[in-house]
């Protein structure tokens, strides 16, 4: 079950993720899946589950900051994000080559 995330919270997951990202990018790293964000989230002392890894990560592809490849276990009935990617307008994002987006948080 999803834990109830505060606007804070999220704001500050959704920076985080950026950068995660955008460092992946950078340093031309494989592709991420959201099983492998969370953990690195929880490295960085973030107590965050799967879902709010998966909310979190549908937001920014709702933003077109994120995409993803989704697939869904028929038989769990949970959806799985991979080849998790930052798009131009993510990195515009963590690099600040645009206006900040007050809904993520550096």
């Amino acid at each position: 079950m999803a834990s109830e995330l505060t606007p804070e919270q999220a704001r500050r997951l959704r920076g985080q993720i950026l950068m995660l990202l955008c460092a992946r990018h950078n340093t031309q790293g494989h592709r991420l899946d959201d099983v492998a964000v969370a953990h690195a989230l929880q490295s960085l002392a973030f107590e965050v589950s799967i879902q709010d890894v998966v909310t979190i990560l549908q937001d920014l592809a709702d933003r077109r900051y994120v995409r993803f490849q989704p697939r869904r276990n028929m038989l769990t009935r949970r959806v799985y994000l991979e080849k998790i990617e930052l798009t131009a307008a993510g990195r515009d994002q963590v690099e600040e080559n645009v206006s900040t987006d007050p809904a993520v948080e550096f």
